[in-house]
């Protein structure tokens, strides 16, 4: 019998819906693994700690985490994880997807490293990187801060000037007056030439022109949830609009395009934004944690079925198809 721990947050949940207190529902994922021959435990990441003192190994053993939007916790979560992987623990998903969340830069190099097809983004860490960047690629251009959400943070460029100024704001100051820090500060003064004017994370990614709309897609296993999404009046960007359609159905580009991709990413659930326009298809962001709240309201979802996508009630939670999912997943790891 496989061996699955729930490591949860704070809140003792895994927050999955709409914000940091929203969680999933865990009894019923459990539920449907303990019908596939798994034994659950559910442990909190502060009680989980004690654990790993008062327990030799966990070699072997499954563990579905959370994550977190707020930075600084998401670091704390991230050393525990680390040393569950040293410890011979295997994460679901991987550790690499957990660095993915809320994190557009690390994404980009996933996109260009697993030839995903997608609009070309390169990340910098600079203002002098950036403007750099700026003074050589055409335009309009978008740039993004690497954290955020419901196009949070993200902006659009017509020309190398109004590049800057957006790269600028974004980017954080190396100056921080606290004691901590006054050394720094010093050092900064005494060596001022050798320092970037600013650090941070920002994404420069190529404009996709004339978008109305994207498809918001969530990935369980080989089912497929979702719909259209469209973009704000006079803008570009159609993450966190909340102007959706669920009543027409995906095509088949962007399902099998989302199906192809979940598995090179390698991981038992993804949520999905997909451009497409006249068969030409990309994704855009992608996330296997914490998932938009759209799929929750779906009525359907689609499954392929001997080459042919068939159109399915849902009939149960979401969580019924995430417990699925994730022992399929592990039962092909095997």
């Amino acid at each position: 019998m496989k061996k699955i721990i729930f490591l949860t947050n704070y809140k003792n949940i895994i927050p999955q819906r709409n914000n940091e207190i929203e969680g999933l529902n865990l009894n019923l994922i459990s539920e449907v693994l303990e019908a596939n021959n798994f034994h659950v435990q559910e442990i909190t990441i502060n009680a989980f700690i004690q654990y790993l003192k008062e327990n030799d190994s966990i070699e072997g053993i499954y563990f579905y985490y959370t994550s977190s939007q707020y930075p600084i916790y998401k670091s704390f979560i991230l050393d525990i994880l680390f040393q569950i992987k040293l410890r011979g623990g295997i994460l679901i998903p991987e550790l690499r997807h957990f660095i993915s969340h809320e994190n557009k830069n690390f994404q980009e190099l996933e996109k260009v490293r697993l030839g995903i097809k997608s609009p070309y983004g390169i990340p910098v860490g600079t203002y002098e990187e950036g403007a750099e960047v700026l003074s050589k690629i055409a335009y309009p251009t978008v740039i993004k801060k690497s954290t955020g959400f419901r196009s949070r943070n993200v902006k659009l460029a017509n020309n190398a000037e109004e590049g800057k100024k957006i790269l600028y704001n974004m980017l954080e100051s190396n100056f921080k007056f606290n004691i901590d820090s006054l050394y720094f500060v010093y050092r900064r003064l005494k060596n001022k030439k050798h320092y970037p004017k600013r650090f941070g994370k920002i994404v420069i990614q190529e404009f996709v022109p004339d978008l109305t709309y994207d498809w918001k897609i969530l990935v369980l296993g080989n089912k497929c949830i979702g719909g259209k999404r469209f973009v704000r009046e006079n803008d570009f960007r159609a993450s966190g609009s909340n102007l959706y359609s669920l009543e027409q159905d995906p095509p088949e580009s962007v399902l099998n395009f989302a199906l192809k991709y979940k598995e090179v990413l390698k991981c038992p659930n993804v949520s999905m934004d997909i451009s497409e326009d006249e068969g030409n298809v990309q994704l855009l962001e992608y996330q296997t944690m914490h998932f938009s709240l759209l799929a929750w309201k779906s009525v359907y979802y689609y499954e392929m079925e001997n080459g042919n996508w068939k159109k399915i009630k849902i009939v149960n939670e979401l969580e019924y198809y995430m417990g699925i999912s994730i022992s399929q997943f592990i039962n092909n790891l095997a």
